[in-house]
Formats: structure tokens, C-alpha cells, sequence
């Protein structure tokens, strides 16, 4: 089963995408970008979900941080976010693709599940 690491600190909108999302995959939810990099070696996950902004940081900061903490890190990701500039941020970053807020959970379901049946995600509206 593929492992999903989800990353957001908005905690109700944490818990029903784990919940929702743990039915078809391994979930680990986290609402604080604190000691991730420790979290991501142990969890090994094989896509994470990451919303721009957790806390005081941004999204290239915790990328930043944890491509310095786990050399060859090369685990895929997808950026979710209310950013009007989404889709620039997410090229900027590197990131599989992305997800605009709010969303449907059915939406995110779907767009996840296609990243796992065809390593390639189209962009959204």
C-alpha cells in the first residue's frame, strides 16, 4: 500500500483528508513542520502533500530544510494551497503538481489517485 505524508496546520482539514485518505493509502498527518525531516526518514513515505504555509514557514523553507537533512531526498510532492500563484510556486519548487484550496475531499482523492496510476498529475483549476 503507498504511503502519503500530508503536512498542513489546518487540523480539521488534517484529520478528515487522513481520514478520507487513509482508506486507500498509509496516512501520516502532521500539522507542524517541527522535526519532519526525522518523521519523513522514519515514515519513508511515497508522496507528500504540503501546504504552502505551515506555522511561520513557507513551503520552499521546509523543502529547503529537509533536502539539507536528508541528503538525496527525492520523495515527490504536491503543494496545496489558497496562493493565487499556486501553480508558479509549484513549478518554482519542483513539485509534482498541486492542489488549489478549498478543494473537495473527493477532488484531492482523485487527483492523488491518479498521481499513483500515472506518475503524472495535470494541472488543475
Amino acid at each position: 500500500m503507498k504511503k502519503l505524508f500530508i503536512l498542513d496546520d489546518n487540523e480539521e482539514l488534517l484529520e478528515i483528508t487522513q481520514l478520507i485518505l487513509g482508506k486507500d493509502y498509509i496516512v501520516y498527518a502532521k500539522p507542524s513542520a517541527e522535526s519532519i525531516a526525522e518523521e519523513l526518514r522514519n515514515f519513508q513515505p511515497d508522496l507528500m502533500l504540503i501546504d504552502h504555509f505551515v506555522g511561520d514557514h513557507n513551503s520552499e523553507e521546509i523543502m529547503h530544510h529537509i533536502q539539507h537533512a536528508i541528503p538525496n531526498f527525492s520523495v515527490p510532492f504536491i503543494l496545496f494551497s489558497a496562493s493565487h500563484d499556486i501553480s508558479e510556486k509549484a513549478a518554482k519548487l519542483g513539485a509534482a503538481g498541486f492542489i488549489e484550496k478549498p478543494s473537495s475531499i473527493s477532488y484531492i482523492k482523485e487527483y492523488i489517485k491518479k498521481f499513483f496510476h500515472d506518475d503524472t498529475v495535470a494541472e488543475t483549476k
